[in-house]
């Protein structure tokens, strides 16, 4: 095959790689997530529990990063409390816990908000999925221009969606009647046992799970 052939091959595999099957992955992938979004929001949205402990495991990751930084943590916010997962102290990430719970009671709301949690990233995909379908529907075809369009305006708008689903949709920062009423703290890495060595020490991910109930339950230890 002569350098031409090889370049004309190129040409042809890129033309329908971005032009032919990019946009209708897109288009199919962007149709499913505006169909499916709104539900997992809804779903979310009509759970206070789960609303309250989104909001409390954000104060408790916004405490942490206002003390030393970013943390090197995942969280999972359940209707029974709120899973950490990563790098960190239990023994910081509890006195964090225990602190943001306070500071919501006292009126800090803006703790419940998190830049980076996964509602950011879910309301990008959504934004991107609608701005998607309305170019698609607008131009009456499918474009590399339409990909791009869709791309940078959702890139633009995410963040702004995110914060606005968390704060009215994901957490709620009323959390009066929220008590923590236990820590649990397990070794992620399996093989390595929680009581042969001070995780955050080693350098081993744990997972931290704060446990909260309604008001007037005394705390429980692990």
């Amino acid at each position: 095959m002569g350098l031409f052939s090889l370049f004309a091959l190129a040409v042809f595999i890129y033309v329908l790689v971005n032009l032919v099957i990019l946009p209708l992955w897109l288009a199919a992938t962007s149709l499913a997530g505006a169909l499916s979004a709104p539900g997992r929001f809804l779903a979310v949205a009509t759970n206070r529990r789960l609303r309250q402990n989104h909001a409390l495991e954000h104060a408790t990751l916004n405490v942490l990063e206002e003390r030393a930084g970013p943390p090197r943590l995942q969280g999972l916010s359940r209707e029974e409390g709120f899973a950490l997962r990563g790098f960190a102290d239990p023994d910081e990430v509890r006195s964090a816990a225990e602190e943001g719970l306070a500071r919501l009671k006292s009126g800090e709301t803006g703790l419940a908000i998190h830049r980076r949690c996964g509602t950011t990233i879910a309301a990008a995909n959504l934004a991107s999925s609608l701005i998607f379908l309305a170019a698609l529907l607008g131009l009456g075809r499918l474009s590399l221009l339409t990909v791009v369009l869709a791309m940078v305006l959702a890139n633009l708008t995410g963040p702004l969606f995110g914060r606005f689903f968390q704060r009215f949709l994901t957490t709620s920062a009323d959390v009066r009647d929220v008590s923590i009423v236990g820590f649990e703290c397990a070794v992620a890495r399996a093989g390595w046992s929680v009581f042969f060595v001070d995780p955050a020490r080693a350098g081993i991910p744990v997972v931290i799970f704060v446990r909260t109930a309604g008001s007037g339950r005394r705390e429980g230890r692990p």
